[in-house]
């Protein structure tokens, strides 16, 4: 028994000189300060992205792990922030400029055009256009409060023309006696635009009360419509049918059509332009047919040997050319009968070349037929010719006007 005791006390001996050499116990740290346990395999990886965050690491390992807790709970994904406005958003807003007179300090609907901004009453464009009223919210018809809403007209509409309209209803009696070719024109486009149909009704009729279509009237008008381009890309733009003969009729009499008076956003279309060329390579053709020199089939039925129905035909040169007998050209025998052939010749090179009507009306035949009508003929025509040819002329006129609708209709 003696012997046991002896060996274990050596063995607990042995045990102490082991335990101090290795050093002192590592303290157990308290369960406060919350760090992780470590990884049951001292060799796996650490993840790249939080590799990549650590600048420093430490020789404690307490402090790694820490540490490693620290970045972890930082890469947690956090609650996101209000999206700011993009940039490009904010300088558009900055960009459009309230309007100076129609930004209403109780309008619910802005109105954005040509980077200008306008504040109305949204009863007001749902009261006058159906379109719009079915497109505005219905929110506010029973007494309910009204949101402000923004329209963004995309098209033909612009601002000058917008404020045009606004203007009208904000002082009507300013238009009350008579309104401008340039301002009737502006309110057509944006009455046509915002679906105004009663004021579209009654400003069409204003304009094309300055643009007659009537042949007796268009006829007393000499010189052409300086607006005649932008009047008849109007009249496209907004399907006015009764004033595109005059409008293009005009354009066709004018050098280079007028076009050097047009903006950009109102050309004229590839189409009518190649109507306009037509138009007036007809127009010309109708002119020199009417007045380079009188008409060769022209024969004076009263002139002295006429043949009778009862005696031999002969052509109407060898009529035209026989000479009344000697003695029988009186004053009265003058006012019957036309003279000879080569007299008219002379007296017509005289009163529509000489006179200038042959160039002035070189694209206007309508005018152009008009001015022969109201020339003072001299008796080298007997009296029944003077009023055959006018009646003639006149005929022409129409077909000719009839002739333009006919140019002018869509293929």
């Amino acid at each position: 028994m003696a012997r046991g005791r002896d060996e274990s006390v050596t063995n607990n001996r042995a045990v102490d000189q082991i335990q101090r050499s290795r050093g002192p116990k590592p303290r157990r740290l308290p369960d406060s300060h919350h760090c992780p346990p470590r990884s049951s395999s001292p060799l796996a990886p650490e993840t790249s992205d939080v590799a990549s965050e650590v600048h420093a690491t430490s020789s404690d390992p307490v402090e790694t792990r820490c540490a490693r807790r620290k970045r972890q709970s930082s890469s947690e994904p956090k609650p996101a922030k209000k999206r700011a406005k993009p940039a490009r958003a904010e300088n558009l807003v900055e960009q459009l400029r309230k309007h100076e007179r129609f930004w209403l300090a109780d309008g619910n609907v802005v109105v954005e055009l040509d980077g200008v901004r306008f504040r109305v009453h949204q009863s007001w464009l749902a009261q006058h256009s159906k379109r719009i009223a079915a497109l505005l919210p219905s929110k506010g018809k029973n007494g309910g409060k009204l949101e402000q809403i923004t329209l963004n007209f995309r098209g033909a509409l612009k601002a000058i023309d917008f404020e045009t309209l606004l203007l009208l209803y904000d002082n009507p009696g300013n238009y009350r006696h008579a309104i401008e070719p340039p301002t009737l024109m502006s309110l057509i486009r944006a009455a046509t635009s915002l679906d105004f149909d009663s004021d579209r009704v009654w400003l069409v009729k204003e304009l094309e009360a300055l643009w007659p279509s009537n042949l007796e009237e268009l006829a007393t008008n000499p010189e052409p419509h300086l607006d005649a381009p932008e009047v008849a890309a109007l009249a496209r733009m907004c399907n006015i049918d009764g004033l595109l003969k005059p409008a293009f009729y005009d354009m066709a009499r004018m050098p280079g059509f007028g076009l050097d008076k047009l903006e950009e956003s109102e050309q004229i279309g590839r189409a009518d332009m190649l109507r306009l060329i037509r138009m007036r390579e007809y127009l010309s053709d109708m002119w020199i047919q009417a007045a380079a020199r009188e008409d060769p089939a022209f024969v004076c039925q009263n002139i002295h040997g006429a043949p009778s129905s009862n005696e031999g035909t002969s052509t109407p040169s060898k009529q035209a050319d026989e000479k009344p007998e000697l003695g029988c050209i009186t004053s009265a025998s003058v006012a019957s009968t036309c003279l000879l052939v080569t007299a008219r010749r002379e007296a017509w090179v005289r009163l529509v070349h000489d006179s200038g009507i042959f160039t002035q009306y070189r694209y206007d035949p309508l005018r152009g037929l008009a001015a022969l009508i109201n020339i003072e003929w001299t008796d080298d025509w007997c009296k029944a010719c003077k009023e055959k040819q006018k009646a003639d002329w006149k005929t022409m006129q129409r077909s000719i006007w009839e002739k333009v609708g006919e140019y002018l209709k869509e293929d």
